[in-house]
């Protein structure tokens, strides 16, 4: 009896060296942050179809508990110009700290002229840190960009289009949306995507409202984890769907957390502020 006699003193000492091992423990074990690189928020100043008419944050927020999700970036819907679209993603983030990452969108067309005085206002004073597009950008965007750091999504017409810009502007990263295909419409151009970012280090490929979701597989077998940033589209895309995608690949635990936040955050964290 004596021998399996336990102190009480003997018994705290263990029990504190235990808690000692698990508080040491504790940071490796701590969950990485999550976050959606493709969100669209706000208004639009007619109500036409409904990813060009309204995009929820409180819809998105519901969504993203549900998923696991961390953080998303937003940027405006479709609009002819954006000064009051991209302050009402400023004032949402605002709304809602630590929630959302906001994101300028201009349009090289409508805006010309005016770009470089309102991404420098949008970014130092308004605190967006990176840029959507749709249409194909010249040097006015692409120089501002390049001076401040931030990461753009762009969503060409094709995967071609990409080739120059990414070869002319290497300090700037460049994330192409959908894999280079919304809803996977074209094959041809989810593998075209693959061959882009191979060929460059500054381009990475977002997974959002990919249907055909080998290439996903695909590309993150090729290109390796740092080149894929997982999106959704939300909110007309569902990101409880769009994170399974992921999740059903059953990555090492490293490459899935780069790719569902750990990628996006390196690149965020190139930001640097420029005067006007």
């Amino acid at each position: 009896m004596q021998g399996d006699f336990v102190s009480r003193r003997d018994l705290l000492r263990g029990s504190a060296a235990l808690l000692g091992v698990a508080a040491t423990a504790a940071p490796e074990n701590k969950r990485a942050r999550v976050i959606d690189c493709h969100a669209h928020a706000g208004h639009a100043p007619e109500l036409t179809d409904p990813w060009t008419a309204i995009a929820s944050p409180e819809e998105i927020l519901k969504r993203n508990a549900e998923a696991g999700i961390d953080r998303s970036v937003i940027f405006p819907i479709s609009q002819e110009t954006f000064a009051r679209a991209n302050q009402e993603i400023a004032d949402i983030c605002r709304r809602y700290p630590g929630k959302f990452i906001g994101y300028a969108k201009h349009d090289p067309d409508n805006e010309r002229g005016k770009i470089r005085r309102m991404l420098l206002h949008e970014c130092n004073d308004l605190g967006l840190r990176g840029l959507k597009l749709h249409k194909r950008p010249g040097p006015e965007i692409l120089d501002v960009v390049a001076e401040l750091g931030i990461p753009v999504i762009y969503h060409p017409g094709s995967v071609s289009l990409f080739y120059d810009i990414a070869r002319n502007y290497p300090g700037i990263d460049f994330i192409l949306a959908h894999l280079g295909s919304d809803l996977s419409n074209d094959w041809r151009e989810h593998m075209a995507a693959i061959e882009l970012a191979r060929a460059y280090p500054n381009v990475y490929l977002d997974t959002g409202a990919v249907m055909l979701t080998r290439y996903i597989e695909q590309a993150i077998g090729e290109l390796g984890p740092a080149k894929i940033i997982f999106g959704s589209d939300e909110p007309e895309v569902d990101c409880r769907l769009e994170i399974f995608k992921i999740r059903m690949l059953k990555l090492r635990k490293e490459d899935e957390e780069m790719i569902l936040g750990g990628n996006l955050e390196r690149l965020l964290s190139k930001y640097r502020g420029v005067q006007s």
